[in-house]
């Protein structure tokens, strides 16, 4: 099991991400990482979802755009589509405007999933106990992800520029192409520069799950779950316009390195208890045949049987079933990078390579 994760703002007002699960560095929140906990055999598990029932958002809303991106994105990367729950919804955009009025009025200085009953548009506590007021199930394990930014020039452009926040971090772009089966989405603007929108991403699992939610988790064993034999990274192969930099994320995956580049994900089934991804290599090589120095984390449990090389995530955030490659410096503009990864799924040799293309800027 793993929490979901928080964007907070910065004192310097630069958008920034809580990794791991908590609050957002400020007001109620909590700024550790939670603990990955063990992981505990179950059944009742479902193959992803190559399609979902069509969403009932209208169809110029910051929502639609949204669970489009984020759907199109999960189905190409091979991690199923998430279907749309208006109880979700609901909760989403309960919190959404919770944190843009308390933004905007001073009581907030980043952003949290924790609510404050005092106030304004308190509704509760937790991402859990909001999906429970709103009528999700006792059962449902609900995970939640939040961000603020930039205006943007139309309701698309803000529903597509708040997935890809969390696509260009660490600890978000785990949570959002994680193993949820369903979504919420809310969203809230306003006449501020920056920021001027909160954007809101409820999920929910119930397929194979057990045992009592946590405030703000998804189970891993259970909700939609990948083939034992395969791959998923991002980016995508041959993802265009990929951005050159990390958006940073508190808690920090790597606070010693001041500007590192867009993370490379790899992950895989991990489903039963003792599963693991270990690496003996990932590497990023530009067109010209330049091997880009990058850090290569992984959950603490993978380090027997990776190589020399490998470290352990610092704020024990990942789950065993990823490997990232971080840059130590932003990427180059409109290169080509070819990212190569091998290592084993529970000692069974896996290996992966694919080509992506940088932004102009």
């Amino acid at each position: 099991m793993y929490k979901s994760t928080a964007l907070a703002i910065a004192a310097s007002l630069v958008l920034a991400a809580c990794g791991g699960g908590g609050g957002g560095g400020g007001g109620s929140g909590n700024n550790n990482a939670p603990p990955v906990s063990p992981i505990v055999p179950t059944s009742g598990a479902v193959a992803v979802q190559a399609s979902v029932p069509a969403p009932t958002y209208g169809a110029a809303t910051m929502q639609a755009s949204a669970f489009s991106t984020l759907n199109a994105y999960r189905l190409a990367m091979g991690v199923g589509e998430i279907a749309q729950d208006p109880i979700l919804d609901n909760s989403a955009t309960k919190h959404a405007l919770y944190l843009d009025s308390n933004l905007a009025n001073g009581n907030l200085i980043a952003l949290s999933h924790n609510e404050v009953t005092t106030f304004a548009n308190f509704y509760g506590d937790t991402p859990l106990s909001r999906a429970q007021l709103s009528g999700a199930p006792a059962t449902e394990w609900i995970g939640e992800d939040i961000a603020a930014g930039l205006p943007q020039t139309s309701a698309a452009a803000y529903g597509s520029n708040c997935v890809n926040i969390y696509l260009d971090t660490v600890y978000h772009l785990q949570s959002v192409t994680s193993n949820q089966q369903t979504i919420g989405i809310g969203f809230q603007q306003n006449s501020g520069t920056y920021p001027n929108y909160s954007c809101v991403l409820d999920f929910g699992e119930t397929a194979g799950v057990s045992g009592a939610p946590q405030a703000n988790s998804l189970f891993t064993p259970g909700g939609q779950q990948m083939s034992t034999t395969a791959i998923a990274h991002s980016p995508l192969v041959n993802e265009v316009n990929v951005p050159l930099a990390m958006i940073a994320e508190i808690v920090n995956p790597a606070p010693d390195i001041a500007a590192p580049g867009r993370p490379i994900m790899v992950r895989v089934n991990v489903a039963n208890a003792g599963d693991v991804l270990t690496v003996s290599g990932f590497t990023l090589t530009a067109a010209n045949g330049s091997v880009v120095a990058a850090r290569i984390i992984v959950p603490s449990a993978a380090l027997t049987g990776s190589s020399s090389g490998v470290t352990a995530d610092v704020n024990n955030g990942l789950a065993p079933g990823v490997a990232f490659l971080l840059p130590l410096a932003t990427l180059t503009a409109n290169t080509t990078y070819t990212a190569s990864f091998s290592g084993a799924r529970d000692g069974t040799p896996i290996s992966v390579t694919w080509n992506f293309t940088t932004a102009a800027s």
